[in-house]
């Protein structure tokens, strides 16, 4: 009991003998209702204290530009035929890319947009070859050159209409050329009319930027210049409306929102080329037990035209993307237990700090109207 009572003159919260304290329904009532905010305030703490906290910082990228990432995509073309898609991947000086790793399919789809074809066809990445016309509907005596060569002079067959109008600087509409009913394209164009075109997979590029494109046409290399092959067909022929379900850079992030997913780009017309200019960010995420994620996020801007009628351009869906330099990195992190208890303590002292304040105001506001009051009855 001494060691108890040499603690006495330490006690800082002297006590009042009982007789001595007041008690009003003010006073209870902001007690009760700062009680309700501790116990609010402090739940509240406690929720954000065991919920982790993601950090986000910014880093130079560091990686090597040899490193493979991959873009996954599902794309449906709504009125653009399977037989006349192809996909190329180039890099920024517009060479294609060599060596690419890929896994891209395509299936055929009816005008309103159900699979044709159960079992979906591969599609190779960066064909570069071109078909042969073949095929000639009829090789009259002196065939029409359309105006294309003086006259007298005779086009019997669907290139040599081809060649008179190139020589012209025209462009040929091959579906009123007698010589070219049986080209094989015009036959594609009608054999697969109103259907689309689902393109789906992926594929692996260097860390440098480039594009990659989804176009009709065969693909081939001219001198430095990479260029597709319509075969004379014009370009409002081909009409590119898409719908991109899906489209990513790099590993597959849990619940993360693509800019581009659930979006449709149709213009109801042909000739169409839809371009995308996508900056990419690499980005990696280290959950609290270790684990790490290393992905990519990216924005969009978008950009069409209608190319043909000297216009350059070629229809398609185009996605020039680019990497940035800089690396973000989220990190999950927990509290610290003596941060959430300081809080905890600031919350409860604050509060009754607050309401005592707020109880002597009212105590002492409502002794002063008591004792006005009493003088007025006096006098």
């Amino acid at each position: 009991m001494g060691l108890l009572s040499s603690f006495r003159s330490f006690d800082a919260y002297t006590k009042p003998l009982e007789d001595f304290r007041i008690k009003t329904a003010s006073g209870g009532l902001v007690t009760v209702l700062a009680a309700i905010v501790i116990i609010g305030l402090s739940v509240s703490e406690t929720l954000s204290y065991l919920q982790l906290q993601v950090v986000e910082q910014l880093f130079v990228d560091s990686t090597t530009s040899d490193e493979r990432v991959p873009i996954n995509f599902d794309i449906r073309f709504h009125r653009l035929p399977c037989a006349l898609v192809t996909i190329d991947v180039m890099d920024v000086s517009s060479d294609n890319q060599v060596d690419i790793e890929h896994d891209i399919f395509k299936v055929r789809l009816d005008k309103e947009g159900k699979t044709i074809v159960e079992a979906p066809l591969k599609l190779v990445v960066n064909q570069n070859t071109t078909t042969v016309s073949t095929g000639e509907a009829t090789t009259p005596k002196c065939g029409s050159c359309y105006g294309a060569l003086p006259d007298g002079s005779c086009c019997n067959t669907c290139d040599e209409v081809k060649e008179a109008y190139q020589l012209k600087g025209w462009q040929v509409n091959l579906e009123s050329v007698e010589q070219c009913k049986n080209d094989e394209w015009l036959k594609l164009l009608r054999d697969h009319k109103e259907e689309g075109c689902r393109v789906y997979g992926r594929v692996n590029v260097s860390k440098v930027a480039g594009n990659f494109h989804i176009a009709p046409g065969d693909p081939f290399r001219t001198l430095r210049a990479h260029v597709h092959d319509l075969h004379s067909l014009d370009a409002g022929s081909f009409d590119c409306a898409h719908s991109i379900d899906h489209l990513s850079f790099g590993t597959h992030w849990p619940d993360k929102d693509y800019p581009l997913d659930g979006s449709t780009h149709d213009e109801h017309k042909g000739g169409v080329m839809y371009q995308y200019y996508v900056k990419v960010v690499p980005t990696s995420y280290h959950s609290i037990d270790g684990q790490s994620t290393h992905s990519h996020q990216f924005s969009v801007t978008t950009h069409r035209k209608v190319v043909g009628g000297g216009v350059s351009g070629l229809p398609g869906l185009f996605v020039q993307y680019e990497f940035s330099p800089l690396m973000v990195m989220y990190e999950e992190r927990q509290a610290p237990l003596s941060a959430f208890l300081v809080n905890l303590c600031a919350i409860i002292g604050g509060v009754f700090t607050v309401a005592s304040l707020i109880d002597s105001f009212i105590y002492s506001g409502h002794r002063v109207l008591a004792q006005k009051m009493n003088l007025n009855k006096l006098g």
